[in-house]
């Protein structure tokens, strides 16, 4: 029988064209010491990403906590192989990450308190950053205000940079985006935040993993596993790291991610309204 191909995508992060070269020779190099041929497939919106993440042979891609944790919930449970801590500060050595709330620079509001009963966007209901987390938050006010804390809500807007421009140009007043991305995008692309500003931010949580798909041999992500978590004290791939701006590769615990699903105090507020 023919095995499947491996396959991995950076989707997620591939911020800026030079952020995806980054990624890809990084992650390449890890299979390469893993003894893997591993093919990176392009993939993006309007393409759901729930799309990529049930092809068979996935291997090492990266892949959004909440539906993960759901996925294990629900008795399909992905490979956890490995959890990046960033080389960006604030992180404090950890794999860990928050949404960060935005606004145009010349919005009055100085807290998210304030831009209740403005127009907020959302991204895609399958994210944790882009949906599930500010929901969440968002839920704590939600009963003080009625149920309800916005004029408008609009998306999906399918990825960060479709949630920026929204922004930008006045289709919204307020929107959450990954912190780690934004991060990513403050190295590798600096002007697309020109005119933004963070006005609150969600609870840190742990950040996307990386993963392997039902169908691959758990020996196979096993290697793949040694690789990247061996990769911060070689010399060889250090370049390499700090071009992704990743301090390190570090074991994922698939339970910690179960901090991610509801909690009856969320239920009162499925929707962000």
């Amino acid at each position: 029988m023919t095995a499947t191909p491996l396959i991995a995508s950076t989707r997620m992060y591939d911020v800026a064209p030079s952020a995806k070269t980054a990624w890809h020779a990084l992650l390449a190099e890890a299979h390469r010491r893993a003894g893997l041929h591993v093919t990176f497939v392009e993939h993006g919106w309007p393409t759901p990403i729930g799309e990529l993440w049930a092809r068979p042979g996935l291997c090492g891609a990266f892949m959004c906590g909440w539906p993960f944790a759901q996925a294990l919930r629900g008795g399909k449970a992905y490979t956890a192989v490995a959890a990046v801590v960033p080389d960006l500060p604030g992180y404090e050595d950890q794999a860990r990450y928050r949404s960060a709330f935005l606004v145009r620079d010349d919005a009055p509001w100085q807290r998210l308190e304030d831009t209740f009963g403005s127009r907020y966007g959302w991204m895609v209901r399958d994210s944790q950053s882009g949906w599930n987390a500010p929901r969440r938050l968002l839920a704590r006010h939600a009963a003080a205000h009625g149920g309800s804390l916005f004029q408008e809500v609009k998306g999906p807007y399918g990825n960060p940079r479709g949630l920026l421009r929204a922004l930008r140009d006045g289709e919204i007043d307020l929107t959450a985006v990954d912190g780690w991305y934004l991060d990513l995008l403050r190295v590798h692309d600096a002007d697309a935040l020109q005119g933004l500003r963070a006005i609150g931010y969600t609870d840190w949580t742990p950040n996307p993993l990386l993963v392997s798909g039902q169908d691959v041999d758990p020996a196979t992500s096993e290697r793949l596993t040694a690789a990247l978590l061996g990769m911060h004290a070689d010399a060889g791939t250090r370049e390499l790291l700090r071009a992704a701006h990743v301090a390190r590769f570090t074991a994922a615990d698939p339970r910690a991610y179960d901090v991610l699903l509801d909690h009856d105090s969320d239920r009162s507020y499925p929707e962000i309204r």
